[in-house]
């Protein structure tokens, strides 16, 4: 039996050659060539847009920096003093810049000698300084090849190269190394190079991308040269410059032309034989059509190929209809976010076990730290988050679904985490827990100094008149359901009705009787557990800003008339209202004040300018519904 050398299964064309050996395409291959020192810093420094690229990364990645948790203020503000000492953020920018050229290290001063393994514990200023070298300047001879190791894979030794032409030996354990994509050590053969254990370099894997683009867009500057070519046709002219004297007047001819034009690029050429006009001097124009997308083609593959959004990287505004550039600025954070975590965390880790100690003076196992959102929100943004966050705390208060003080510790935890309220956790922390978090005492411990025959435990009792008991007292959230009206009395009501009576109202609800209905149950709930609104400020009263959606609209079959207006705070606590067992006759909830019972005949609502000023309501008024309250109401 013979043996199979080769085994074919592909696509064949006789006729056009794919698939054979007269197929354009068999001669095109990839060939790895990593770039030298040389070839990088040319590359680097003679390209804007690949400088650009490299830089971008390493900007986002340090840009907002990281926040310590798990720290006091003081040691916090400890840390960061030492990392301003150190350099360490500009350091951690230029390191990741090399790592976009093929990598960088860092080497830490720590005490001892460098050439011997970094001490386990330093004190307060240890750390002595933080240098930032290039892979250029290491140089190693062997890496652990040990896989039982837990430095499998590194080198035993580093060599630092000297200005000096020397070398220096540092311990691995003083050097963070920030490397390159390592992806291809993991198909190289020959893994102890230096190339395969620093990695493809960001600048590689782009630079055809940038040198087409750049390219393309010289080639078009040198074109902009000749966007207007003279061309000068000279009968005879090879038989002309065929001669000194010839040459010469024609170097007189062409200077006088020269002389009358703007641009001094001219093209010659010989016009015949002399039969015609003497000369001929006519004019060629360029036409650029297109250009424009063929450069924005070739810059649009560099974005792709660098990962690196076209509206960060061009400085472009977004294209599109509705288009925003926001879903690409959330792409990039992401992958800002994906960075710092896989490739700065695991550098900063090994960097933070020497930096807080020589902050603090010893090791804090609670310290962590979290890399700081790239996006910082306006005061318009976290001021609606604050209020969608308060609207959802409300809604689970009302749903009593966790015993108070929970509820409470974590909507302070909130509070805190978010940093909504200055000092909060400093004040808070002043506060005995039974009153920050509202835990009632265990009344079965009972007080160490009242009477021993007093009963301990149980509910409290009151005396009834008489000296009788009425037995246990009913918690304050459990008391007896009753009908439910509340409302806000407005209090510019003097406003509301001056507008009444320029649009036609003959009268209007007394200024007292102003209002805005919240809620009206005729079904009991209990009061207790419909809570308190937030909405309003210290004193209770709530604000509708000027202007918004406002309307004039006749009220029911009869003369009533109502102006409606918008109020996510009236409808959040209508729902909250509901949500505490209240009913509604309406299928939905509109905010509105009754202008009038009593609208006049023949009066054109359509005609009415509806009142756009603020609306200001007092604090909440809880009342049992009071079907006779019309009888009782006089217009003025």
């Amino acid at each position: 039996m013979g043996t199979v050398t080769r085994l074919f299964d592909g696509l064949r064309n006789a006729i056009t050659g794919q698939g054979t050996g007269r197929d354009p395409r068999s001669a095109s291959t990839y060939v790895s060539a990593p770039l030298t020192q040389q070839q990088v810093e040319a590359a680097y420094r003679g390209s804007g847009l690949l400088r650009k690229i490299i830089q971008i990364s390493a900007l986002d990645m340090v840009r907002e920096w990281r926040d310590w948790s798990g720290l006091d203020d003081d040691q916090a503000a400890a840390i960061w003093d030492e990392e301003k000492r150190l350099g360490l953020r500009e350091k951690i920018k230029e390191v990741e810049t090399l790592r976009g050229l093929g990598g960088g290290a860092l080497i830490l001063g720590l005490p001892g000698d460098p050439s011997q393994p970094a001490p386990r514990q330093i004190g307060t200023g240890g750390l002595a300084f933080v240098n930032v070298v290039s892979r250029w300047h290491l140089a190693f001879d062997t890496l652990q090849d040990d896989a039982r190791k837990p430095d499998f894979g590194e080198p035993v030794m580093w060599r630092l190269n000297t200005a000096a032409g020397g070398q220096q030996e540092i311990h691995p354990s003083r050097v963070i190394t920030f490397r390159a994509d390592t992806s291809a050590t993991l198909i190289s053969v020959s893994t102890n190079s230096a190339d395969a254990y620093w990695g493809e370099s960001r600048l590689a894997q782009v630079l055809d991308a940038v040198k087409d683009s750049d390219a393309a867009r010289g080639a078009f500057a040198s074109l902009l040269h000749k966007a207007r070519l003279t061309r000068v046709g000279i009968p005879n002219l090879t038989d002309l410059v065929s001669t000194a004297d010839g040459e010469k007047a024609l170097s007189s001819r062409l200077g006088t032309i020269a002389l009358a034009e703007s641009m001094f690029n001219v093209a010659i050429y010989d016009a015949g034989n002399g039969d015609g006009p003497a000369e001929k001097i006519d004019d060629v124009a360029y036409n650029f059509a297109g250009a424009k997308d063929i450069l924005n083609a070739f810059a649009e593959f560099v974005s792709a190929i660098s990962d690196i959004p076209a509206t960060r990287l061009l400085g472009r505004a977004p294209e599109g209809m509705n288009a925003s550039g926001d879903s690409q600025q959330r792409d990039w954070s992401k992958k800002v976010r994906a960075m710092q975590t896989l490739d700065l965390g695991p550098c900063l880790d090994r960097l933070d076990t020497y930096l807080v100690p020589s902050a603090l003076g010893a090791t804090q196992l609670d310290a962590s730290y979290a890399f700081a959102p790239l996006d910082v929100e306006t005061d318009k943004e976290r001021a609606d988050r604050f209020y969608t966050q308060m609207q959802a705390a409300e809604k689970l208060a009302g749903l009593n679904a966790m015993p108070e003080e929970a509820f409470n510790r974590g909507v302070q935890s909130l509070m805190i985490a978010e940093g909504y309220l200055p000092e909060l956790e400093s004040a808070l922390s002043e506060i005995p827990e039974d009153e920050r978090y509202g835990i009632s005492p265990d009344p079965s411990l009972g007080d160490p100094n009242a009477d021993p025959s007093a009963p301990k435990g149980g509910d409290p009792v009151i005396s009834a008149p008489g000296g009788s008991s009425n037995g246990p007292l009913a918690a304050a959230n459990d008391a007896a359901p009753r009908t439910l009206y509340v409302q806000r009395k407005l209090l510019n009501a003097g406003e509301l009705i001056d507008w009444a009576k320029a649009q036609g109202f003959e009268t209007t609800a007394p200024a007292d009787q102003l209002h805005v209905t919240v809620a009206y149950s005729r079904q009991p709930v209990d009061w207790m557990k419909v809570g308190q609104d937030w909405h309003g400020d210290e004193t209770g009263k709530l604000t509708v800003p000027a202007g918004g959606a406002r309307l004039v609209e006749p009220l029911g079959d009869k003369r009533a008339v109502v102006l409606l207006f918008s109020s996510s705070a009236l409808s959040w606590r209508h729902e909250a209202i509901k949500e505490a067992g209240a009913s509604f006759d309406f299928e939905q909830y509109q905010p509105h004040v009754t202008i009038t019972y009593n609208a006049p005949e023949g009066l054109d609502l359509a005609s009415v300018e509806p009142y756009r000023g603020k609306l200001e309501f007092g604090p909440e008024i809880f009342e049992e519904i009071n079907e006779g309250w019309a009888s009782n109401l006089e217009e003025a």
